[in-house]
Parts: structure tokens; C-alpha cells; sequence
């Protein structure tokens, strides 16, 4: 095969046919138990949600402006393949997203197809918010998630899924924040495609540790993605049952979580404050199929592992007490995953009672939530969970302003 510099490399936009490709190519390492047909169907369908729709979903391809030989642009994309997919509104991928994190090998780069590509990902656009110390006001941005990045075996150890996040900045950050002209040896800048650019953060779940995507900077010598807080609380389910007092407490089904998430990202607009400690904090929100993304995809394979229908998603006591949460039955422990968490200390002991009843009634064996506020930590403890730090799923963002990392808190990153 004819070497390639990483210079000649340049981002691409996939088209329909090679986000097909894309998938098709994943499937193997991705597919978790599902058929081809059920594996390619399911990304259809979340094509087809508001978490992808108009633009906020975009699969990206790293492959040559021009082959080496014969000049023909990326004309050997069908001999190496990288996909890399952003997804969620990057302004706001995925979903373990800000509140709301992606599930799962959801933090991915993805591919795309037809050109032989060495590495894809994607990327979704989502809505979020920033405050600062010096303006409390909480401001909407653009911000984006990373998910779906994948490099073909044969392909891997040779940069390009590396320099396909570096030029990704290029595509998604705003780009009076970015340097005035990208480093040479990289080669000319992506294009600019609609419904892209203008981020002022973005954010993926790693799987590979958190070294590789902080060496994925926009220059040689920035950082990329900063792994922040990967911790998980976790409960294991008690299979006795006790007597509950669930006057008060109401069941969500999926129409009544759809509405409360609508109704936080509101509540979290009006709300939201600068965390202590920090310059500037800044928050995904979880409407617009943020949240709803890991609901869509867990049902989506309980009904292919021919589950009993699921009917409720989430319980709620009043706008400051709810949660909401989807399962994982894909782990060595099936999980209750919290997906959303608003409680004071004192109702914890009676939300868990009840997160408890569900889990035991759908067969899971534990209840995770990433990144418990700190005032719900010592009841958490109390009630028998344990706080651990992950070696997988590490969220991590980067910051395109002019403050640095250090300065910045990234709130309500739950699961």
C-alpha cells in the first residue's frame, strides 16, 4: 500500500452511502450481541430522532485530498477506513452527555465509508450553557459530543485516528478561539461544512484511557480532551424488599420523562450558577434528544433480547426531587443507570427505596450514577453506595476559550 503523510489527510463530511459503509465496517467489534440487520437498523432509527435531526448529527472521515500517484481526491478510501462520528448538539453525542452522559461505547470517533478511510467518528451538535464568576447570567452556546471513533485494526498504531481529532477542532470550535492558521506539517485546514463550527466546547467519553484525546490538541502543543471526574456511585440491589411511602411519588412513562426533561433543561437555564472554585462552569442540556438517546437505544435492544415491555423511565416528587434512568444489560452486571439525579439528602433514602424496587423488578443487579453532587455524597454512603473511579467511559471536554482547563467545572456530568 502506498504510504500516506499525515499532511495529505484531510477531514471529510460522509455522505449517506459511506455512513452506511461506516456502520457496516464497525459492526464486528460494535454490534454487542445484535445481527447486522438489528445493528444497522438502530443507527437508522436514531437518524431519525431530534438528537440527530437538522444537522446536529454529522459523521466524519479522515482520508487523502489526493492520492500520492494519480492526484484523484481520497481515491483510496476504499482500501483503509477510519470513521469518526460527532453527534449530539454539540452545542451540544452519547448522551452519558453533560447531565446526561452517553451510554456506553458511545465516545467513539467515527468513520465514514467510500473513500478508504482510515478512521471515522461522529459528532453531534447540542445546546449548552456557560456562567462565569464574572457573569452569573447562564449564556446558550454551541457545544458538541464525540462519539463512535473507530480505526480498523489493520490501520491502527499509525496516527491517523490522532490527527483526525486534532483537525476536528477545526471543523467544530469557533473560529475567532482557534489560532490564526493550523500547524504546516498538518497540512490545509478542513473545509467548513453547514451545521458545524462555531463551539465553544465539546466532549466524549473515552474508552482508551485519558491520555490519547488530550494528545489531540489543535496545535502540537495544546491539550485536547481533559478527562474531568470519572467517578461512578454504585449500589448493589437487595433483592428483600421494604415497605416504601410512595405518596407523593409518580411514575414516569416515557411521554412524562420526555416532558421532565424538557422542563429541567428550562429549570437549568434559569437556574444554573457558577460552581465554586472556578472561573467559568458550563453545562449540556438534556432536551432536544439528548437524554432521550439512551432511552431510544436500550429499548431498542431489550426488545431484540425480548424483554417484557418497559413502561416507566423516570419518578418524580416535584421539579427539585426526580429521577430518571435507562438499563445496561450489556455489562458483566446488569445496571439501573441513573441518567438524571435531582434530590435534597433528606428525600434520598425514599428515592433509592423506589430506584431499588425498580431494578429488582427488571432483573438488574446494581444502580450507577456517574458524578454524584458533592451535597448528596455522605447520604449516598449511608444508604450503602460506593464511590469508585472508572478506568472506562472517562468524560472529558475541551475548552476553546481563553481560560484553561484548570478553571473550568463541567456541571451536572451524570452518567
Amino acid at each position: 500500500m502506498d504510504s500516506i503523510t499525515l499532511s495529505s489527510l484531510s477531514l471529510f463530511a460522509a455522505t449517506p452511502e459511506q455512513i452506511f459503509e461506516s456502520r457496516r465496517r464497525t459492526y464486528a467489534e460494535w454490534s454487542g450481541g445484535l445481527s447486522l440487520e438489528e445493528y444497522l437498523a438502530r443507527d437508522e432509527f436514531t437518524d431519525k430522532q431530534e438528537v440527530a435531526c437538522e444537522g446536529r448529527l454529522i459523521t466524519w472521515y479522515v482520508a487523502a485530498y489526493r492520492h500520492p500517484n494519480t492526484g484523484l481526491q481520497a481515491s483510496i478510501f476504499n482500501r483503509f477506513l477510519i470513521f469518526f462520528v460527532g453527534f449530539w448538539h454539540l452545542a451540544a453525542i452519547q448522551h452519558r452527555l453533560t447531565s446526561y452522559a452517553p451510554v456506553k461505547r458511545t465516545c467513539t470517533l467515527f468513520p465514514s465509508k467510500f473513500r478508504t478511510s482510515s478512521s471515522s467518528h461522529r459528532r453531534f451538535r447540542r445546546d449548552g450553557l456557560v456562567c462565569s464568576k464574572a457573569n452569573a447570567k447562564p449564556k446558550r452556546v454551541i457545544c458538541y459530543a464525540i462519539a463512535s471513533v473507530f480505526t480498523p485494526l489493520r490501520f491502527r498504531g499509525k496516527g491517523y485516528a490522532s490527527h483526525m481529532m486534532r483537525l476536528l477542532h477545526w471543523v467544530i470550535a469557533d473560529v475567532s478561539l482557534l489560532p490564526a492558521i493550523s500547524p504546516r506539517e498538518w497540512g490545509a485546514p478542513p473545509h467548513r461544512v453547514a451545521h458545524a463550527g462555531d463551539g465553544l466546547f465539546s466532549a466524549l467519553w473515552s474508552d482508551v484511557g485519558a491520555e490519547f484525546y488530550r494528545r489531540c490538541g489543535p496545535t502540537k502543543d495544546s491539550d485536547g480532551w481533559i478527562t474531568r471526574a470519572p467517578f461512578s456511585t454504585i449500589w448493589d440491589v437487595k433483592q428483600e424488599s421494604s415497605s416504601i411511602d410512595t405518596s407523593g411519588w409518580t411514575l414516569l412513562d416515557e411521554t412524562g420523562v420526555m416532558k421532565l426533561w424538557e422542563d429541567d433543561a428550562e429549570n437549568i437555564s434559569r437556574t444554573l450558577s457558577p460552581a465554586d472554585n472556578f472561573q467559568v462552569s458550563f453545562s449540556y442540556l438534556p432536551h432536544k434528544g439528548v437524554a432521550a438517546f439512551q432511552h431510544w437505544r436500550t429499548t431498542d435492544i431489550l426488545n431484540k433480547r425480548g424483554y417484557a415491555p418497559i413502561h416507566h423511565w423516570g419518578i418524580i416528587r416535584d421539579s427539585n426531587t426526580f429521577a430518571t434512568w435507562t438499563f445496561d444489560i450489556q455489562s458483566s452486571a446488569k445496571t439501573l443507570l441513573i441518567t438524571r439525579l435531582k434530590s435534597s439528602p433528606e428525600n434520598m433514602k425514599t428515592l433509592l427505596a423506589i430506584l431499588m424496587s425498580v431494578a429488582r423488578k427488571h432483573g438488574m443487579e446494581r444502580i450507577e450514577v456517574y458524578n454524584l453532587p458533592d451535597h448528596l455524597q455522605s447520604s449516598a454512603a449511608h444508604l450503602g453506595g460506593l464511590t469508585v473511579e472508572r478506568d472506562d467511559h472517562l468524560p472529558s471536554f475541551k475548552w476553546y476559550g481563553e481560560e484553561h482547563s484548570s478553571e473550568i467545572a463541567w456541571l451536572m456530568n451524570e452518567r
